[in-house]
């Protein structure tokens, strides 16, 4: 009899092992048991995968010895033994693991713990999924702050999805972040002191003044005084209050300096001393006053040429030329004709109260166009196209009948059937084109980027010659 109750007692305490076991491993969370030492006596196999070590690692050790391992950065098992109370804490494991854990105590008939049961919560995912959640709110942050700043410029000049463009772009949202001097270049109607415009708004200055003063418009005896100021009575007819000047003007700001190759000699010394020290002298004055903006100059004519020649200073050009950006001619990026005509059109049919659109047709014969006077010039030829125009469809009768003067493409031979003879004709016919345009060996030189010498050994192969 006594056998049977042995052997009962012995098969029941087995299955309640296995069952507490089967317990263990089907719940969602892990669960370890310790005992009043903190030797973990009992863990689910999930603990494993947790704690990054197999459950003989875990079981029969301490906490502390976890701990001091680093299978577990923080043992809520220890802080239960210490406070005698439930806890919860963030616990980090060696397996990489973010564990939400929370020990409850077990008391005997002394009221001293027996045991702790610690349940714990894997919570990496969700981390993770918080941590993406914040990098994508973030991200939607900037993307917003980005688009508010591309139309705190709203102008058609800085449209385009050229190659061409894409490099201009990338290269003016790298350095508007940094106050660095810049040097525009370009041909007139490119759209210059719109993209100066556009990287003051783009800086972190752009709630600072935006001064722009062209340097060509400006009678030379005025300019100095106009960039510098003056003190009251500096020279005859002088205000008796003085005058503060544009770089004072421009505060903190930017000072955009158009058509800086037409700047007087005397001042561009007194400009590289301004770059140089940052500082600068009112006229009549000898107490020099700080300059802080961002200086950006532009010119349509090369002033490494303008160096050669000894018109322009080769210290200050080097000093203006930190970061040189050049915006591509129309003719260059003839693929942005089609959005920026779509947007003109648009523009003018707002102007005028129409309803007027364009032949594919037509916006090919516009890319074919050299446009001599890039982007304004298209945007005045879609406005005038616009209103003159008779039918609601802008074609290309249109662009011949009402703009003759404009000439569409060039008449290459195209039968040769070597590569040879067909770059020959394109090159005759350019040199042709520039003949027409520019009048002088120099100046076609200046404008197609090539030696006076190779443009007359050109126009003597082809039996052409200058007026």
């Amino acid at each position: 009899m006594m056998e049977y109750v042995k052997e009962y007692d012995f098969q029941y305490y087995k299955e309640s092992y296995q069952e507490h076991q089967a317990i263990l491993e089907v719940v969602c969370d892990q669960i370890t048991v310790a005992d009043k030492k903190g030797v973990f006596i009992r863990v689910s196999d999930s603990c494993a995968d947790n704690f990054g070590v197999p459950k003989e690692n875990i079981i029969g050790h301490s906490c502390y010895e976890l701990e001091k391992k680093g299978i577990l950065s923080m043992s809520v098992t220890s802080e239960v033994l210490k406070s005698k109370r439930e806890m919860t804490i963030i616990q980090e494991t060696k397996a990489g693991r973010r564990l939400m854990v929370t020990g409850k105590p077990l008391f005997d008939e002394n009221g001293q713990i027996c045991r702790v049961i610690n349940v714990s919560h894997d919570v990496t995912l969700e981390d993770e999924l918080q941590r993406r959640l914040q990098e994508t709110q973030n991200l939607l942050g900037i993307i917003k702050q980005q688009i508010q700043e591309e139309h705190f410029v709203d102008s058609p000049l800085i449209l385009g999805c050229s190659e061409a463009m894409g490099a201009v772009f990338k290269m003016i949202k790298a350095v508007s972040l940094i106050n660095v001097t810049i040097l525009l270049q370009g041909e007139t109607g490119v759209g210059k002191s719109v993209y100066a415009n556009y990287i003051h708004k783009l800086s972190p200055q752009r709630e600072q003044p935006f001064i722009q003063i062209n340097c060509g418009a400006v009678p030379a005896d005025l300019i100095e005084s106009e960039l510098f100021g003056y003190a009251p009575g500096a020279f005859t007819g002088a205000s008796s209050k003085g005058k503060s000047g544009l770089l004072a003007a421009a505060k903190k700001g930017t000072i955009f300096l158009d058509e800086i190759s037409e700047m007087p000699q005397a001042l561009q010394v007194k400009l590289l001393h301004i770059l140089q020290e940052r500082k600068y002298l009112r006229i009549g004055e000898t107490t020099a006053k700080p300059f802080t903006a961002r200086v950006i100059a532009a010119s349509n004519r090369d002033l490494k040429e303008l160096v050669k020649q000894g018109q322009f200073r080769e210290d200050l050009y080097y000093r203006l030329n930190v970061v040189p950006i050049t915006i591509p001619p129309l003719r260059e990026r003839s693929v942005d004709i089609p959005l920026l005509t779509t947007h003109f059109l648009q523009q003018a049919n707002n102007k005028y109260n129409l309803h007027k659109k364009i032949s594919e047709q037509a916006v090919r014969k516009l890319q074919s166009y050299y446009w001599p006077g890039n982007v304004r010039e298209l945007e005045n030829t879609i406005e005038r196209l616009t209103v003159i125009a008779g039918g609601d469809v802008i074609d290309v009768n249109d662009l011949h009948s009402i703009i003759p003067e404009m000439e569409f493409g060039m008449n290459v031979d195209n039968s040769g059937t070597k590569l040879k003879d067909i770059l020959e004709n394109v090159e005759r016919e350019v040199l042709k084109k520039a003949l027409r345009e520019q009048k002088t060996t120099r100046k076609i030189g200046e404008k197609l980027g090539i030696d006076q010498s190779t443009v007359v050994k050109k126009l003597k192969k082809y039996n052409l010659q200058a007026n």
